[in-house]
């Protein structure tokens, strides 16, 4: 049997949903609109005959398309079915859970026959589900549990011949075969599709032509091999597909805005990052791009989109450092200069990064402290204290204005919510920010202001100015968080009522580096003051 866990329905005509962690394995159906779908690294414009699945442990992320008149543009939706599925058989007390990947589509797209009964049904399950009538909920998991049986049993995925799959199908054949001469009538054959037709739909899909995204695969690999190699140019060029090197030189600058040669120059050494995507916040302020990082569109959102176009290699980043063994044996293969470790990697670890190059571990004495050792070793000092400086400016710029316009004292309690629980949640860089650098006061003071469990009659007794609140972004999280928000007893909450609530996103409200502090500054500046200086 299937259980249906939560259905929300999303919609907005600037439709963004953050990467989030599916918990239990997701059904994604699009309603209405142009959308998205981003699961891990790969973006997928959403086909409105198609149902997406997310399996579990993965994440996804959503996104509206773009559109010249926003007057004009239809607004965007999508359905979230979360769920799981239960078996059991002669001898069994109880039902036990059934991993969903054997019965789920490989491909992840069921292909869809009405998709105007599929958006009836599921806004018809979303009432029932968020009825507060018993039998409604009954409903609502039949009506599921239907939905999904027709989707395996009378719906069949994606063939080979499907013009989706033929897309993929070139796609993954353009990162593979990127060397090659390849022409718009190969791709176009390959995809089973006419030509003209191919040119089209292409576009229309990735956002951008078939040879565009040849030369973006092309120039990316083209980077990796200028950093990791002492091929010359024309070596390089020639490896990418180029046979004219000055023709790849003029691509190269067009796409990147600075030509083969400077890159080169400005990016010799080949130094890995390991361990932390918060090392990222490191050398940003250095003007230095490592050779190896770790990177996920979730867990480093902020740096995978700023960098990860420069760092030749990534490592996994999912739940920050989870597959450790993947990552080390990835660093030995890109045979790194000088490695870089976050502090309080275990031992073992530092052992086997000791092996593949000379190691740094960072001090851990603060992000100032950091920041300078790290930038001795570099070679880039004036910079790190030329940051620094900057930094401390603003800081005072912002603390200035903001005790000009608050005046008298600001007690701030901030907290997280991970599943049905809400913790007094800070950590060193919030606690600097705020109660050093901005002079607020914590709400809850010593040991209690961490971990401690939160009742909304606590919230109320604290009598906090401000709230801030972390909301873990995972299915489970949020869905009660959707529930807590719409409570009476959450709404009479004076700091509600007040407008002194402020929702935090998990970048950079969950990170201690150089890069994080600063915009945490700026986010709390135009949090408190609602203006810029």
């Amino acid at each position: 049997m299937a259980r249906l866990w939560n259905i929300d329905i999303v919609h907005g005509q600037e439709l963004y949903l953050e990467q989030q962690l599916a918990v239990q394995p997701a059904l994604i159906i699009p309603l209405s609109g142009e959308i998205s779908l981003q699961q891990a690294e790969q973006l997928t414009r959403m086909n409105k005959d198609c149902v997406y699945v997310c399996a579990e442990g993965s994440t996804f992320g959503i996104t509206s398309g773009s559109h010249p008149d926003s007057e004009d543009r239809e607004q965007a939706a999508v359905a979230i079915l979360h769920f799981d599925f239960y078996g059991g058989g002669p001898g069994y007390d109880q039902l036990h859970k059934v991993d969903s990947a054997d019965l789920m589509p490989s491909e992840g797209v069921f292909n869809i026959k009405s998709k105007e009964r599929l958006q009836l049904v599921c806004r018809g399950i979303y009432m029932d589900f968020h009825s507060e009538e018993p039998m409604k909920h009954w409903r609502a998991q039949l009506d599921f549990q239907e939905l999904l049986y027709r989707l395996m049993a009378d719906i069949s995925p994606y063939t080979k011949h499907d013009k989706r799959q033929g897309l993929q199908r070139v796609k993954e054949f353009i990162d593979t075969h990127y060397n090659e001469d390849l022409t718009m009538e190969q791709l176009a054959n390959l995809s089973e599709l006419s030509p003209k037709y191919f040119v089209e739909v292409f576009k229309k899909m990735y956002g951008c032509s078939a040879m565009d995204y040849l030369a973006q695969v092309r120039l990316n690999k083209a980077k990796q091999l200028m950093l990791g190699s002492d091929s010359l140019l024309r070596e390089v060029a020639h490896m990418v597909g180029y046979k004219d090197e000055f023709y790849f030189s003029r691509k190269f600058k067009k796409m990147f805005g600075i030509s083969p040669s400077a890159y080169m120059k400005t990016r010799k050494n080949k130094l890995a990052m390991y361990g932390s995507t918060s090392l990222l916040g490191y050398v940003m302020p250095l003007n230095f791009t490592p050779y190896a990082a770790p990177l996920h569109p979730k867990w480093s959102q902020h740096y995978y989109n700023v960098l990860g176009p420069d760092i030749p290699v990534h490592l996994d980043a999912y739940r920050l450092n989870h597959n450790k063994y993947a990552n080390l044996e990835k660093l030995a293969e890109a045979r790194p200069e000088l490695i870089v470790c976050a502090h309080g990697v275990e031992n073992w670890e530092k052992e086997q990064l000791r092996l593949i190059a000379p190691l740094y571990e960072m001090p851990g004495e603060g992000w100032e402290f950091d920041l300078l050792s790290l930038a001795r070793m570099l070679d880039k000092l004036p910079e790190a204290e030329q940051w620094i400086e900057e930094f401390h400016r603003k800081i005072s710029a912002y603390r200035d204005h903001l005790s000009h316009a608050m005046g008298g004292e600001q007690r701030v309690l901030t907290a997280r919510l991970h599943q049905d629980a809400m913790m007094a949640y800070s950590h060193p860089g919030i606690r600097e920010l705020l109660f050093d650098y901005f002079d607020f006061q914590p709400a809850l003071l010593g040991t209690a202001e961490n971990n401690e469990r939160l009742t909304i009659e606590q919230i109320k007794e604290l009598r906090a100015e401000h709230l801030l609140l972390l909301v873990r972004q995972d299915s489970d999280t949020l869905a009660y968080w959707r529930k807590l928000q719409a409570s009476p007893e959450w709404l009479a909450l004076s700091v509600i009522r007040e407008g002194g609530f402020h929702l935090l996103s998990s970048y950079p409200w969950r990170e201690y580096s150089p890069i994080a502090m600063e915009q945490m500054a700026e986010e709390a500046f135009l949090m408190f003051s609602g203006n810029c200086p």
